[in-house]
């Protein structure tokens, strides 16, 4: 049993960064089913679901079975728990939300933005984000770094970046790159240059 959950686990995990936010489990010997059935791991199933299915993998029409829970009163809780209201923020007001217990870690950074049509959101990771969008402004390394070498053009370059969600904080923590010199750091992610850290630069 601890092994099995133990494999049903790994499937549960959600991944951000692969686009993973759901699992299928194809129960051909019925193992699964009977194991998931285990009070003394999970406590009674509220509401369990049965079907059959043809050769085709199509469900066979009137074959679903629904299992309704046997304790009282738990029918009306269920119906109410069947679409929680969660607000989207839709209505304008800012709020916080807070979660007791637990942990949080960042796994990945994401951007989302519009395709090239500009009707499909499409994920991509921040660096690459990042490196698109300095290739987009200063084709080579060479054109950023006279621009960057004075000190009004650069703070056009670092105002045009702004502009475009891009900042060295985000970057250097999207990077894990700290103490890289951020010149160094633009080059690095958008034209794969050596990376320098601050004190590395000075003493050059």
């Amino acid at each position: 049993m601890t092994e099995f959950k133990q494999i049903i686990g790994r499937g549960t995990r959600v991944r951000d960064d692969y686009g993973k936010y759901f699992f299928t489990i194809l129960d051909y010997t019925g193992s699964a089913t009977r194991l998931f059935a285990d009070p003394e791991f999970d406590g009674e199933p509220v509401r369990i679901t049965e079907e059959e299915i043809d050769e085709a993998g199509e469900v066979i029409e009137g074959s679903i079975d629904i299992i309704e829970p046997e304790e009282e009163g738990l029918e009306e809780e269920l119906e109410e728990e069947a679409v929680p209201i969660i607000s989207d923020d839709t209505e304008g007001i800012p709020r916080k939300y807070y979660v007791d217990g637990g942990w949080i870690e960042i796994v990945a950074h994401m951007v989302y933005e519009l395709d090239s049509s500009g009707k499909k959101l499409r994920v991509v990771k921040y660096t690459d984000f990042t490196a698109d969008n300095i290739r987009s402004i200063y084709p080579s390394a060479a054109e950023l770094r006279s621009k960057w070498s004075d000190a009004e053009e650069r703070a056009l370059v670092l105002e045009e970046l702004e502009s475009r969600g891009i900042t060295f904080e985000q970057l250097a923590q999207a990077t894990d790159q700290p103490d890289a010199d951020p010149f160094d750091l633009l080059c690095h992610v958008a034209f794969s240059a050596p990376l320098r850290t601050r004190r590395e630069r000075a003493e050059r």
